[in-house]
């Protein structure tokens, strides 16, 4: 009675079908992260840039009303419409400036996200910024 010959190890026989199945995954996985973060961190930058626009309309709106109260007593209301428009900056807590060029009030903001997966590449995190304009009717 013969016993079966010992099975061989897919190494020992050449097979080398494992290696390049491990070859293949390898990027496919990569670029599985990288769809991934650009749609995590790119949708967080989108919300980042809708708040930045949102916060500067306000300030524009605000000022615009704080400047207009003023005007309609007979005074100028650039310095109220700056004030007014800069607490909402403070209040919201986003980098920005407020400025008036001949009766146009101009705001524009900025602010940063950290990022979840593009931080692995290096981006460690992504810009986004807003910007709005009124204007100060004379009365």
């Amino acid at each position: 009675m013969t016993c079966p010959p010992p099975h061989q190890s897919a190494s020992a026989g050449g097979d080398d079908r494992g290696s390049s199945l491990t070859a293949m995954t390898a990027p496919v996985i990569m670029a599985l992260f990288l769809v991934a973060g650009l749609v995590v961190d790119g949708t967080a930058q989108v919300r980042a840039h809708r708040r930045a626009e949102v916060v500067a309309a306000h300030a524009v709106r605000s000022g615009c009303d704080a400047g207009a109260a003023r005007r309609l007593v007979g005074q100028d209301g650039s310095g109220a419409a700056l004030r007014a428009a800069r607490q909402v900056l403070d209040d919201e807590g986003l980098n920005g400036s407020a400025s008036m060029h001949d009766g146009m009030l101009d705001v524009t903001t900025s602010t940063t996200v950290p990022t979840t997966f593009l931080a692995l590449l290096g981006v460690e995190q992504l810009t986004a910024s807003g910007a709005a304009r009124g204007e100060l009717h004379r009365i």
